[in-house]
């Protein structure tokens, strides 16, 4: 469950209420604080309209804070590294290790591409690939581009059954040519 920033400090604030009330009822029940005293402090109270506005409010706000602890949205658990697809039988886990080696084999399938890095970002509806190519030299950039991010999103889509949302190529560098050295 992820909280924001406002629920968790509402949490902290409620728990560290409720840990003095316990500690001070426990310290009542074991004849710490005798009881004896603590009900002549309960009936020293001067009972006013000053007093009967402070009680009411703090009631309300503990009320208020109670309602929203507990009727906080749980949001699922995704284990770190993976993505989730659901199906009528069950639920599917693919790591996204699994998802990167995926778009590996479908770049190093092309000729053109002499090294390839890739980066694989789950989300909640399927995933991001971002590609860090370098290519060979004298390669159309932009239809070998366009080819490969066909490949890898048809290709992890069936292979997977994941949504590609996105493939972003990113050209890196040129392989420089290597000549043989004729002697």
């Amino acid at each position: 469950m992820k909280m924001s920033w406002l629920e968790r400090a509402l949490l902290v604030v409620y728990t560290l209420a409720i840990a003095v009330v316990s500690l001070v009822l426990m310290a009542i029940a074991v004849g710490v604080i005798p009881f004896t005293r603590a009900v002549e402090y309960i009936n020293n109270i001067q009972y006013d309209w000053d007093f009967a506005l402070a009680l009411f409010l703090i009631s309300l706000v503990f009320l208020l804070a109670s309602l929203k602890l507990l009727f906080l949205k749980r949001k699922r658990i995704i284990l770190a590294g993976t993505l989730i697809k659901n199906t009528e039988l069950g639920m599917i886990r693919v790591s996204i290790n699994t998802l990167d080696t995926l778009v590996q084999k479908a770049v190093r399938g092309f000729g053109e591409v002499k090294d390839v890095r890739s980066l694989v970002a789950a989300e909640s509806d399927g995933i991001r690939v971002r590609l860090n190519m370098q290519l060979m030299p004298d390669v159309n950039i932009p239809e070998i581009s366009q080819a490969i991010q066909k490949k890898v999103k048809e290709y992890v889509e069936a292979t997977a059954g994941i949504v590609v949302k996105e493939v972003y190529v990113y050209i890196d560098n040129l392989a420089a040519l290597q000549r043989s050295r004729v002697e």
